[in-house]
């Protein structure tokens, strides 16, 4: 037995939304792909069909969806369907898809060739006021969308100007179910995303440089002593004292330890308090070796 208009839940306005949404977004994937499919023909070939292809493509989409299940693919999706009457949950009657796939595939056809019909036919003049007449019901059917939209936010029925023509609303395919969901878990992904959105928010603005090199002189700093240029031997000559390897391009800020240019570099922009790892020497002056007079100590 048909239920009753009360008893038929209303469909949230958002899934209405999405739906058309999901319809159009298919249909430019269609479009897409047909366009892949001719890259490597003649250019422009694609081109004079291109208001039959899209025709062709809406009728294939309404033959499989709306014919066949009285739903397109985005409804099918969120387990919506068309509804053929107000008062119960039936489906589309012949009438009203038939009428559906004239104005859906034949109206946007019409749309999209209502310019070459004058030049095939030949009647420029008769074609011009057709012209002037479909552009004046187009700007009257802008603002009627419009207004309709304005309804369909308040009364949360007839998204489109073609469900309102057609009578037709989105209902529920299936039962929807509760889902049952303890405040316990939702209170604790909340806070957590929450707390994830304050930390990439935070992490850009500290300086993880810097407090690297606080903790390192803190924990493996010497202090000043052995911080004479003059007492640097082989083993500093050969080693960068912030990364390890052998100095590229060395420098020094005064010290005895030697760094690559672009270590010493890189640390004392991101941190303009930067210190000598291993004898806390401020990097005040970046001074290149070669240009320092330097006595090494014999082993």
């Amino acid at each position: 037995m048909a239920a009753s208009e009360e008893e038929i839940p209303p469909v949230l306005r958002v899934s209405q939304l999405d739906a058309a949404e999901l319809d159009s977004a298919i249909l430019q994937h269609l479009k897409s792909q047909v366009s892949r499919s001719f890259q490597y023909f003649k250019p422009g070939i694609l081109t004079r069909v291109e208001p039959e292809v899209n025709a062709c493509l809406r009728f294939l989409l309404w033959k499989f969806t709306i014919h066949t299940a009285s739903a397109t693919v985005g409804q099918k999706l969120l387990n919506l369907r068309y509804s053929g009457s107000p008062s119960t949950t039936a489906g589309l009657t012949d009438r009203q898809k038939l009428l559906y796939a004239l104005i859906v595939v034949g109206g946007k056809w019409l749309q999209d060739r209502s310019h070459d019909l004058a030049s095939w036919t030949g009647q420029t003049s008769l074609f011009q006021s057709v012209t002037k007449v479909l552009s004046a019901a187009e700007n009257c059917l802008k603002v009627a969308s419009v207004v309709n939209f304005l309804v369909f936010l308040q009364q949360g029925q007839y998204q489109s100007l073609l469900e309102r023509a057609l009578s037709i609303r989105p209902v529920y395919d299936r039962k929807q179910a509760i889902r049952q969901v303890s405040f316990e878990y939702m209170t604790r992904e909340l806070l957590w995303h929450g707390f994830a959105e304050f930390l990439f928010f935070l992490l850009p603005l500290i300086n993880i440089r810097r407090w690297k090199n606080v903790v390192t002189n803190q924990l493996l700093g010497s202090g000043q002593q052995d911080s004479d240029v003059n007492l640097r031997g082989p083993v500093e000559l050969k080693e960068c004292a912030v990364c390890g390897e052998w100095p590229t391009n060395p420098h020094d800020i005064g010290c005895q330890h030697v760094f690559c240019f672009y270590c010493i570099k890189a640390n004392q922009l991101a941190d303009p308090g930067f210190s000598c790892p291993s004898c806390s020497q401020p990097a005040n002056q970046i001074r290149p070796v070669n240009s320092v007079p330097v006595t090494i100590m014999s082993s």
